[in-house]
């Protein structure tokens, strides 16, 4: 599965996902801005996206470990 990751994410997977971490300790979750919830709903699209994409390269790759 760790292949599939691997073979999956590019670069800039890897970046938005450093920018998310970043952005995500420095909210002020108490008072959100229009800006931080949009960039929220925006990842969370992206990471569900991510998900379907991995599953998609694991089964064409014939579900291997």
């Amino acid at each position: 599965m760790l292949e599939v990751i691997k073979k999956s994410l590019g670069i800039f997977d890897w970046l938005i996902l450093v920018a998310a971490v970043y952005m995500f300790n420095k909210f002020n979750y108490a008072d959100l801005e229009i800006s931080e919830i949009v960039y929220i709903i925006v990842f969370s699209l992206w990471f569900v996206m991510l998900i379907i994409r991995v599953s998609i390269v694991y089964k064409s790759s014939g579900g291997k470990k």
